[in-house]
């Protein structure tokens, strides 16, 4: 941890309670106490630049942030629960996972941490508020875009099958397709993890004579990243031979040859909402008396932008 610690200009305090005061003429925190933003991995630049935010506003308002990587799948236990598990000297948690039943977030809001969940929802009936996108509504404009340049033969590229930003990515794809009279192939569905890797490797897959598509929403830029770098090996070009879409908008679509077309996260209205919403929180802990007849959880919704750069183009005759 002490690696993320580090990334987000963090210098840890030998004891929570010791936060430091607001300037003159700041706005009054919620409460006294380290924050924590927990994210799967750095390897993602989305996570990366979300958590940059997130360290950003956490110091506008002199409130301190410790960040730590739960593993993709939440399996880096060992670091991880000591951390959520010591309520005492965090004053809030900002969870960023995938894994969807991660019990070590539900012990920690028993306990009355004040936790808020962003980007993936989870299936644990928690009273915390949550901040997402539009993924449903996103992948359905990246999808339509796509048909509009005349793609009528259109791959998906997905993530990890059991996440919500994957359900709702794919149905938006799939909506897509059937509200142009168009049938989904089941054989130009891939699922695999958010990697280049997994990229790299969907084009045996995408490439086989007879259903080969002419284009591809992919519901990842990392996962982009990794096509755009293997398709010459495989005799594909961008955007003449196959159309990509991306999704998340990190920065090194823009340095792409092609520039890769996304649809990109609002990363810095994601990070205010979070922060917001945990500050809020924190001070319904220290003011219980002001919820006494009950918390009815929040649930914020961010549209995706479709950013059009260079990897889309109308099919070749």
């Amino acid at each position: 941890m002490d690696a993320a610690v580090a990334a987000v200009g963090y210098r840890g305090q030998r004891r929570a309670s010791r936060a430091p005061r607001p300037a003159p003429g700041a706005a009054p925190r919620a409460a006294a106490g380290v924050v924590a933003l927990v994210v799967p991995d750095f390897t993602n630049p989305f996570f990366t630049t979300l958590a940059e935010e997130c360290a950003d506003l956490a110091a506008s308002r002199q409130i301190p942030l410790v960040v730590a990587v739960s593993g993709k799948h939440g399996e880096r236990d060992g670091g991880l629960s000591p951390l959520i598990g010591g309520s005492d000297v965090l004053g809030g948690l900002i969870y960023l996972g995938m894994s969807r039943t991660d019990e070590r977030l539900a012990r920690a809001v028993a306990d009355g941490l004040p936790v808020v969940v962003i980007d993936e929802e989870i299936d644990l009936d928690l009273p915390v508020d949550t901040v997402t996108v539009d993924n449903y509504g996103g992948a359905y404009q990246a999808t339509r875009y796509l048909i509009q340049q005349g793609h009528h033969q259109i791959a998906h590229v997905a993530g990890p099958p059991e996440l919500s930003t994957t359900q709702d990515r794919k149905r938006g794809y799939l909506d897509a397709l059937a509200d142009a009279g168009l049938a989904a192939d089941p054989d130009l569905i891939r699922h695999g993890p958010y990697t280049e890797q997994f990229g790299a490797s969907t084009f045996p897959y995408l490439t086989r004579p007879g259903n080969a598509p002419t284009a591809v929403f992919v519901g990842s830029d990392i996962v982009a990243v990794g096509m755009l770098g293997a398709a010459e090996l495989h005799g594909i070009r961008i955007p003449e031979d196959l159309s990509v879409v991306g999704c998340d908008g990190i920065r090194i679509g823009q340095w792409l040859r092609p520039q890769l077309t996304t649809l990109e996260q609002p990363v810095a209205a994601l990070a205010l909402a979070a922060v917001d919403a945990l500050e809020r929180a924190m001070a319904r802990r220290e003011a219980p008396e002001a919820t006494a007849g009950g918390f009815e959880p929040a649930r914020t919704v961010l549209p995706l932008h479709l950013v059009i750069r260079g990897s889309v183009a109308p099919p070749a005759a």
